[in-house]
């Protein structure tokens, strides 16, 4: 667990690195474009690693201490919160499009 909670660090650490080289090529820098692309292939190679870790390592092997009605309860109160994480998303965007911003 230590491991994915270091590799969740890491991933915003570098995710903060980027929306900065972002910021300042938005600001006129273009010399960021590299540390933009470099970012990139860093993420591009770490998150399906990560992912499988979670998986495959976490994941898949923390399911046997539920039982079937405990997972089939956990599925659905997932699903539940995707449906509304993504239709609050798309709501908010369409919103702000239609305020102009």
């Amino acid at each position: 667990m230590q491991e994915l909670i270091n590799d969740h660090i890491y991933a915003r650490g570098l995710v903060a690195k980027l929306v900065a080289a972002k910021d300042k090529y938005v600001g006129g820098d273009t010399v960021s474009l590299t540390a933009i692309r470099d970012l990139l292939e860093i993420l591009t190679e770490f998150y399906p690693k990560h992912i499988e870790k979670e998986d495959r390592e976490f994941f898949l092997p923390a399911m046997a201490y539920f039982s079937r009605e405990e997972m089939d309860r956990m599925l659905a109160e997932m699903w539940e919160f995707d449906r509304k994480m993504i239709h609050e998303k798309y709501t908010k965007l369409v919103e702000k499009l239609e305020a102009g911003s």
